[in-house]
């Protein structure tokens, strides 16, 4: 499975592997709004094993975005490597979202 939620306290981590590109992107979007359905307003974003982000993952991650500041929450993202990295950054993402090294230190940072 593409994206999977898991509670973390009061946060939900959503672990996205192997990638978050338009074959994953219906499934990402399913899995989140039932998460923030059901209440969920303090995520992580666990980028950790996704390899690849395109556009379409990209904008699904705006949505999310919008979707939880909509309900008062807030999202960290943690984990990115090599690619997705590299396109947080040349997109700018970094400035858009807090970026942490591991699902921990994010965890850590809400406190």
């Amino acid at each position: 499975m593409p994206t999977t939620a898991d509670a973390y306290g009061s946060m939900t981590v959503l672990s996205i592997e192997p990638a978050l590109t338009k074959a994953e992107a219906d499934e990402f979007r399913r899995v989140a709004a039932a998460q923030i359905k059901a209440g969920g307003r303090w995520f992580i974003l666990d980028l950790a094993r996704a390899g690849l982000l395109d556009s379409q993952g990209l904008e699904e991650l705006l949505w999310f975005q919008e979707q939880v500041e909509a309900a008062g929450g807030l999202i960290k993202v943690a984990g990115l490597r090599g690619h997705c990295r590299k396109i947080f950054e040349i997109v700018r993402f970094d400035k858009k979202f807090e970026v942490f090294e591991n699902v921990h230190e994010a965890v850590k940072n809400f406190n």
